[in-house]
């Protein structure tokens, strides 16, 4: 009976995290081929994109537009990847070669992502007349610069959870990335360079590239940490 009890306390918290990240990451593509669908069909949320930009359009005033000017201007672009690099590098310096791993690998398939359904689904972005700045030529959905925020936003809460756990660093690192998110996905609307369905669209898939990042560090941790090279 000793034994068994010993069992469940080692294998428990891989079997809860990763039941947990298989379920984020089913609950975000669900929710990201639905806002899709609505898109094409003009349903659902979708019939919210235009009232939605219109009245963030209508509330511009001068301080708002400097604000929301420079944080759309740190979503992509080289001020975006260098601090994503030092991100890395910071990790890798450190030897915490898993993290910097995890981290690039989210940084790339938030680009990736991007740049393939972008091409994918071919949606026109909004009015050009409405656009504060200048006029972005590539296609709408979803929002790369929301959807790397959320990723890089997501992937550092995760990691930085791990290294700590407790519900109060999950809670408040879960916290500040929403709040990264949300800020860039305000700023993307505020400038109408997005719908309202392209950036929740991009919050999904960062939820969901979250979820990936926490699979790949359950494979790598049980392959390649100290218990698992002894156990081989």
């Amino acid at each position: 009976m000793a034994s068994l009890d010993v069992v469940p306390q080692s294998v428990h918290p891989w079997r809860v995290r990763t039941g947990a990240a298989a379920a984020v990451l089913a609950l975000s593509v669900a929710i990201t081929t639905w806002l899709l669908e609505c898109v094409r069909r003009g349903s659902g949320p979708s019939v919210w994109d235009g009232p939605t930009l219109r009245w963030i359009v209508a509330q511009r005033e001068p301080g708002a537009t400097t604000v929301l000017t420079a944080v759309s201007g740190f979503g992509t672009g080289v001020f975006y990847w260098t601090l994503a690099l030092l991100a890395v590098v910071v990790l890798a310096v450190r030897r915490r070669w898993i993290d910097a791993l995890l981290l690039a690998f989210a940084l790339v398939s938030a680009d990736t992502i991007s740049r393939v359904m972008k091409q994918a689904v071919m949606r026109p972005r909004p009015p050009a007349e409405l656009v504060l700045g200048p006029v972005e030529r590539s296609f709408s959905f979803p929002s790369g610069h929301t959807i790397g925020a959320a990723a890089f936003a997501l992937a550092l809460a995760y990691l930085w959870w791990r290294a700590r756990r407790g519900p109060f660093g999950a809670l408040l690192g879960l916290a500040i990335a929403l709040a990264v998110t949300a800020t860039m996905a305000i700023s993307r609307l505020y400038l109408a360079d997005h719908w309202l369905t392209d950036v929740l669209a991009s919050t999904a898939l960062g939820f969901g590239i979250m979820a990936v990042v926490a699979l790949l560090d359950v494979f790598l941790q049980q392959r390649f940490s100290p218990a698992a090279r002894c156990r081989r």
